[in-house]
């Protein structure tokens, strides 16, 4: 008994360093969208929705524009993008992320825009010069906006993981009789 108690508190050691400064979320917000100029909505299913990776510098417990590392919308990272801008960014775990972003690019045939200001709207934009009408969507944020944040796990904790299990497993079998 005592030599488990023992391997369970290393184990519980060992797990303290997998607890990286970095850390990664998947963010998303959900229906409730009202088109401004129609006062209608946007279908229940529409999300917008990304990634975000911060690092809590000076351990406050909340992240704001000076340690996020990254943040992608609609698959393009934000960071570190000529064409984009991350105006404010703030997030307290257990509340929805508040930041505000745009990305713009009228280069060559091609043009978009995407921006999002949480609480307030967000816009999606472009086209081909020439080419038909361009698409355009967007609207403003009603209270009726659900927000997700779940984190992304590290490939060192399903490692770590994986480890713990396979000494468990062994640790059980040695223990059984033949």
């Amino acid at each position: 008994m005592l030599r488990y108690l023992a391997c369970t508190a290393t184990a519980f050691l060992f797990l303290s360093p997998a607890q990286a400064a970095l850390q990664s979320y998947d963010w998303s917000f959900t229906g409730g969208f009202a088109y401004p100029d129609t006062g209608g909505s946007l279908p229940r299913d529409t999300t917008l929705k990304g990634t975000f990776t911060v690092d809590d510098l000076n351990a406050d417990g909340k992240f704001d524009k000076s340690e996020l590392q990254s943040l992608s919308y609609f698959g393009h990272e934000y960071t570190n993008c000529a064409e984009c801008a991350i105006d404010s960014f703030l997030w307290v775990p257990g509340n929805a992320p508040q930041f505000d972003i745009s990305r713009s690019n009228y280069a060559g045939p091609t043009y978009y825009s995407y921006s999002i200001k949480t609480g307030v709207k967000f816009s999606d934009f472009g086209g081909v010069y020439g080419q038909g009408e361009p698409y355009s969507s967007g609207g403003d944020w009603t209270p009726n906006v659900t927000w997700k944040v779940s984190a992304v796990p590290e490939p060192q904790t399903w490692l770590m993981l994986g480890a713990g299990l396979l000494a468990l497993g062994a640790a059980a079998r040695r223990r059984r009789p033949n």
